[in-house]
């Protein structure tokens, strides 16, 4: 991989309670770029995610050794300021998880959270980070509505635009598309492409044809092991190894 490595991981490894979740993964993802994860159900794609911004530690029985580092710096370190790491790295999961404030409360709350209380720079990055979300058009004038009210694919949008609000480097995106319609789903793709330009993101999937579609770069998980990784139209046209190729033919069950 050419370029500046934004997040890498190095002899990474998770288990919980003594069952093997990530087997030393040692992964480079380049400064703005889309990582695409594939591999089968239960083969730690979503644990990896996790760890990148500290989360996996909460699980009960959690053990995580190696190290993750974002501009070489390892996160994993006992000095590091997680509200301040998860400011750097936002997150969108599966499913929308939007709070039940209003629309502008919650893409206010990372800013409010980290200090701001000026209404016109709430004011203003709540627009901008809607604008980044492909929503403020129609919700511009319904920001004090609740944001339960939202359809489900807006409100995966709205929680977009939340991690957006606090300057993110790195967006994790576990799944997002997984729980939306196919009009929704062509968005949030269309969405990545745009903004890979200001964020690198590390994109978990099960669905090849996403990952083909929307990444640079593709890394595919197997019980744990990272079995290969390169850029993607290589690793779906020419992969290396057989259980790839068996993975992305149909072969390896997902």
């Amino acid at each position: 991989m050419s370029g500046e490595v934004m997040l890498e991981t190095s002899d990474l490894s998770v288990t919980f309670y003594s069952q093997a979740a990530l087997r030393s993964v040692s992964l480079s993802v380049p400064t703005g770029t889309v990582m695409a994860v594939i591999g089968p159900s239960g083969c730690g794609k979503s644990t990896l995610l996790r760890v990148m911004n500290r989360l996996a530690e909460r699980s009960p029985g959690a053990r995580i050794t190696g190290a993750v580092y974002l501009h070489g710096e390892n996160i994993l370190s006992r000095d590091t300021d997680l509200s301040h790491l998860r400011r750097r790295v936002g997150m969108v999961f599966q499913q929308p998880n939007p709070f039940p404030f209003s629309i502008f409360d919650n893409v206010a709350y990372g800013p409010r959270l980290a200090g701001e209380r000026r209404h016109e720079v709430l004011r203003d990055t709540v627009e901008a980070s809607l604008r980044q979300a492909s929503l403020w058009d129609e919700v511009r004038g319904k920001l004090r509505r609740p944001a339960l009210s939202l359809s489900g694919g807006q409100q995966q949008r709205l929680c977009l635009a939340r991690a957006l609000a606090v300057g993110p480097e790195v967006l994790l995106m576990d799944e997002p598309t997984a729980s939306l319609d196919p009009v929704s789903t062509a968005r949030t793709e269309e969405l990545i492409e745009e903004l890979k330009h200001r964020y690198t993101i590390v994109l978990v999937t099960h669905n090849l044809q996403q990952a083909a579609r929307v990444s640079d770069y593709t890394a595919f998980l197997d019980r744990g092991i990272l079995v290969e990784t390169g850029p993607t139209p290589v690793m779906f046209t020419a992969p290396r190894e057989s259980r790839t190729e068996d993975y992305l033919t149909g072969r390896l069950e997902g």
